[in-house]
Formats: C-alpha cells, sequence, structure tokens
C-alpha cells in the first residue's frame, strides 16, 4: 500500500519502506522513518519563495528539515519548523 509518493507499507503491514528501492524506513505503528536520514538547514535553503530572516517573526530558530531514504537518497519529506521541535510532527500509522 502506498502511503505517498515515497513511502509505501511494506508487505508484512507493520513496517514502511522507500517507494523507489524498497529500503526498510522503520515501524508503521511508532516510528515510520526511524531509519531515515535528516538534513536541516536554514529555511531560506527551501528555494526563493522564503527569503525572508525567520528572526523578524519568531524567537525561535527555523530550519528546512529534509527527510531522505539512507540507501537511495530519495527525498521522502521535506518541512520548514521551529529547530526544536520533532520531525514529522509524530506521524505514524494505525491499524
Amino acid at each position: 500500500m502506498n502511503i505517498d509518493d515515497n513511502i509505501k507499507l511494506a508487505e508484512d503491514g507493520h513496517s514502511t519502506q522507500c517507494g523507489h528501492c524498497g529500503e526498510p524506513l522503520g515501524s508503521a505503528g511508532e516510528a515510520p522513518l526511524a531509519r531515515a536520514l535528516v538534513r536541516e538547514r536554514p529555511s531560506q535553503a527551501a528555494g526563493p519563495g522564503i527569503h525572508a530572516d525567520p528572526r523578524h517573526f519568531t524567537d525561535r530558530p527555523i530550519v528546512l528539515r529534509q527527510t531522505l531514504c539512507p540507501k537511495c537518497l530519495a527525498l521522502l519529506m521535506t518541512e520548514i519548523v521551529p529547530q526544536d521541535e520533532a520531525g514529522g510532527r509524530g506521524w505514524k500509522l494505525l491499524g
């Protein structure tokens, strides 16, 4: 079952895997992206539409957080979030 274009539920129904190379990513019910790589950069690295300095709007550091497959490096998720918040906003599959 495809969760989105990049992540799918493995045949066992309990784990997630990369939709491009099949690399295991994590447990569907607990931490679906536990094995994924995470890269953080300044939020302005997201492109020309994100050019303002976040310090003008918030006291918290804001980052561009990208989650990648550990095998094929496919981009699985991109967020612009406060640096002190957990990635993925805590999503999990229920089943």
